[in-house]
C-alpha cells in the first residue's frame, strides 16, 4: 500500500474531509461525491477497495456456512434503532453469524 493510499484510508476511517462538498464524480459522471468519500468508496464504475472488501466477506461467510456455522451477508442490524426515525441509524453487518459462543449473535 502506498503512503498516498494510506493516507486516504485513514482519512476517509477519521472521517476527515476527503473531497469539495457536490464535486461531481470524476469516474461515473452520474453522482456528487459527498466530503467523507462514501461515493468514492462505492461507486460501481470504481473497482478496488470495494471489490477486495467484497471478496473477503464472500469468502468468509463461505467458509462459516462449510463449517455449518449460519450466517449471513449484508443483514440489518435492527437493534440499534433511532426512535425518531424507527429505523436502524447502523449499516448493515458485513456478515452477522448467529449462535456463536454461548448462543450469541455476532456482528
Amino acid at each position: 500500500m502506498s503512503a498516498v493510499e494510506y493516507r486516504a484510508i485513514l482519512r476517509y476511517r477519521l472521517m476527515i474531509h476527503l473531497f469539495p462538498v457536490d464535486e461531481p464524480c470524476s469516474v461515473c459522471h452520474k453522482a456528487c461525491l459527498d466530503s467523507f468519500g462514501e461515493h468514492a468508496i462505492h461507486c460501481k464504475e470504481l473497482p478496488g477497495f470495494k471489490y477486495r472488501h467484497d471478496w473477503v466477506r464472500d469468502v468468509l461467510c463461505d467458509v462459516l456456512k462449510r463449517a455449518g456455522i449460519s450466517a449471513k451477508k449484508e443483514a440489518p442490524v435492527n437493534f440499534l434503532t433511532d426512535p425518531l426515525e424507527g429505523r436502524s441509524t447502523l449499516r448493515p453487518a458485513d456478515i452477522l453469524v448467529f449462535g456463536w459462543e454461548g448462543g450469541n449473535t455476532l456482528v
